[in-house]
This record gives structure tokens, sequence and C-alpha cells, in this order.
């Protein structure tokens, strides 16, 4: 009879420490960025300042001030590039891996009179949220939103948060794109990716024999199959950054924790699979074609 009633009090004390931890908020990692000033550059880019709207210490501080540069690069690519305005950061180096080279950081905090919210390019349109700072990607040729970093309004994410040794983002996606990429690891889905399942970007040098493991090399690109109106749309986006990084993908919403480096994003305007990949390796570079002699 004692030990019935020690258990069924065990229990209820279990029940009730869950019901306190489900009831906490969750930590408020970052409390977001400010645009205070914004400019167009001499060869037609975007750049411009952002101000932490308040700092706090979780994960470490907040960096203060950030560089912001955007520049439409080919006419189905476009750059976002956001890095500390103050300190250069590592980044994939530009001479492993060729690339223009935004302006270096300055540390320039003039107030400018931001009048308008949308840089559009040939076929993408970079359009942005003064405070707190967001920022979107649509085609222009149907309106349809490829990439939007502003917080849904649920606890599922926050906005922009860039520390020294942790970044973090998110996108909003519709219920019905499809995802496919993020390698190198072993999925047991293969390359698409499914909500809550780990992806985990951190190369490890181990053999693909087991499921969720980390291989070779590291790969932070994706790409967004969508029916439109009937029609398949595709684009693809990249995160040029080399540190480790989870992506947590939750079926309308994506977010990257990333230990370090920069924001480097590249969107792919596609619209097939094809082009995408066409635009992706003009960029990072074309596959090396065999030499008969190594096919034995």
């Amino acid at each position: 009879m004692i030990s019935s009633l020690r258990s069924l009090l065990y229990l209820a004390v279990l029940l009730l420490i869950l019901a306190c931890i489900e009831a906490v908020p969750p930590t408020q990692i970052g409390n977001g960025y400010r645009l205070i000033s914004v400019d167009k550059t001499s060869d037609g880019a975007l750049i411009g300042h952002l101000q932490v709207n308040r700092k706090n210490n979780i994960y470490g501080p907040d960096i203060p001030l950030l560089q912001l540069y955007v520049k439409h690069e080919t006419n189905d690519r476009l750059r976002v590039h956001i890095t500390d305005a103050q300190h250069q950061r590592w980044e994939v180096p530009y001479n492993l891996l060729p690339r223009q080279q935004p302006p270096t950081p300055s540390k320039q905090t003039t107030q400018t009179s931001i009048t308008s919210t949308e840089f559009a390019g040939n076929e993408l349109i970079f359009t942005y949220t003064p405070n707190p700072f967001s920022f979107s990607i649509t085609r222009k040729s149907n309106g349809e939103t490829l990439f939007n970093s502003t917080p849904d309004g649920s606890n599922t994410y926050t906005s922009l948060v860039f520390k020294d040794q942790y970044l973090e983002i998110s996108t909003q996606l519709p219920k019905t794109a499809s995802l496919y990429g993020l390698g190198e690891n072993t999925q047991p889905h293969g390359i698409k990716l499914y909500p809550n399942d780990p992806y985990t970007l951190w190369t490890t040098d181990q053999s693909a024999i087991n499921l969720n493991m980390d291989l070779y090399g590291s790969h932070p690109v994706y790409m967004d199959v969508r029916n439109v109106g009937g029609e398949a749309n595709v684009h693809g986006v990249l995160l040029l950054n080399s540190n480790g990084m989870d992506v947590v993908y939750r079926g309308t919403s994506l977010t990257y924790k990333v230990i370090g480096g920069v924001f480097d994003f590249y969107f792919f305007a596609g619209p097939s699979p094809l082009a995408v990949v066409d635009q992706y390796t003009q960029l990072v570079g074309r596959p090396a074609p065999m030499p008969y002699w190594s096919l034995g």
C-alpha cells in the first residue's frame, strides 16, 4: 500500500514538473536588428547598416553593427551578404572560391531617409522591412515568394540573430514546397527533406554505412520545387558558410543555426531543376569530366 502511494506521488510530481516545463516560454536568443542606413553603390548594389535593437548575452553578446550588401549578380542570381561592420569575420576564402567581393565593412552609422523598400532585378526582387529588419525574395514573373525571413508571429523562430559564435535566420515556407539537398549526410529518405528530421552539416569524414551520419563535404544548398498554377517552379538557395550548422526544417519554415562566419546567401531563380543546377555550378564551378582511362 505504501509502495503504491509512493509511486503515485512520484508520478504526480513528474507530471507537475512536465507541466511547468511546457508552461515556460522559449528563451529569446536575440531581439533583432533595425536598418539605420541604406544606399546604392557605384556598381548598382545595395549597401546598408543594421543596428541591434536590444542586446542580450544568450550564446554570447550580439554584434552591435552589421553591414548589409545586396546585389543582382546576374539576371537569375541574387546575393545577400550580412557581416560584422566593425571586424573582419571568417568566410570561405575568395581565392579558393572566386567570386565578387563585397565592399570592405565600414563603421558608417549615419541615419539616412529610407524611402524605398524594394530592390528589383531582372527576375528576382529583394524587399526589406526596416525594423525589425527582415527581407524577402520574390519572383517578378508571378509574384511568388521564394524566401521570407519575417517571423510568423508564433514562437517557432525569432528575428535575425548575429553573435560571434551563433547566427540564426529563418524563412517561411508554403506547405506545398518540396525541398531537396543539404548534404552530405545519410538520410533515410535520400535527398528529399522531411519535417523534423535532423539536418546537421558537420564534416566528419565517416563512411555512409549508418543513417543520419555527416560525411565528407558540406553543401548548405537546397532546391525548392513548387507547383504553381499546374506548372513546376523551382529555385535554389545557397548559404555560403563553411562553419558547422543545424538546419531545422518544420514543413512551414526552415531555420539556419550556424556557429560562426557570415550570412552569404545566393538565390537562383531557376525556374527548372536543370536551370538551378546550371546557375549554381556557374558560381561554385562546373564538375570536371572523368578521364577515359580512369573508368577501367
